[in-house]
């Protein structure tokens, strides 16, 4: 694998800068510790202080170089150059150079697995499977269960002026009267209306407190909750 690291500095130089009639660059970086690249960059050439000057000034400036490396990488057969090198002037002040430095022969680090492939799929799939059977277990308990309620329940009306949907009322009498004695056949479900109480609902149906109390929470009774009302049998 290749990787392009990119590097930018800008240099100052002993006057103003017109034109750079002679460039060049010369490094001697390498690695150090298995994960750092470094060395020194040396940039050094010939440059005219205006257009119109005949003579011109020498520089040489080292710019030092140091990277570390991502620990994902095994850089033991890394071969570094440089692979790119451009300049600009910046408003005459100073040289602004650009090094492309090439990192070849990366190669990735591979978490080797304590067990071989083969061995490690069909661990996977027996897991999966062993799953899935506990899931239909528990549906088919569930499933059960439902339709002992079900069968226990003969017969839920409601008011006429009320209209609810069968599983709900299959649900909310399950959870109130579900391990009472079974005194009745027939249950109505009553919504409370404006001006109506628990007092109304009872000689409404003809039914007492207590009983009410055995199938509802008749503590916050309130405009819009249901009751469920049971009927004796004849």
């Amino acid at each position: 694998m290749k990787q392009i690291i990119p590097f930018v500095k800008d240099i100052s130089l002993d006057s103003k800068i017109s034109e750079i009639t002679s460039i060049a660059l010369e490094h001697n970086l390498k690695m150090e510790n298995s994960d750092s690249i470094v060395g020194v960059f040396t940039v050094s050439g010939k440059y005219k202080m205006n257009e119109i000057s005949i003579n011109e000034e020498v520089f040489e400036k080292k710019i030092n170089f140091d990277i570390t490396l991502d620990d994902k990488y095994d850089a033991s057969k890394v071969m570094i150059d440089v692979d790119d090198f451009y300049y600009e002037i910046i408003n005459e002040e100073y040289l602004r150079v650009h090094i492309d430095v090439k990192v070849d022969n990366l190669v990735y680090f591979k978490e080797e697995s304590t067990l071989p492939i083969e061995e490690e799929e069909p661990l996977l799939e027996e897991i999966s499977l062993e799953q899935d059977y506990k899931a239909n277990d528990q549906r088919k308990e569930s499933e059960e269960s439902t339709m002992d309620i079900k069968e226990e329940n003969q017969v839920i009306e409601e008011s006429r002026d009320d209209k609810i949907d069968a599983p709900q009322i299959t649900n909310t009498i399950t959870s109130n009267f579900l391990g009472t004695e079974e005194k009745y056949s027939t249950y109505k479900v009553h919504i409370i209306r404006e001006e109506e109480s628990i007092e109304t609902i009872i000689e409404k149906y003809n039914v007492s407190k207590e009983e009410l109390e055995k199938y509802n929470s008749l503590d916050n009774v309130i405009l819009g909750t249901k009751i469920i009302v049971p009927v004796m049998n004849e």
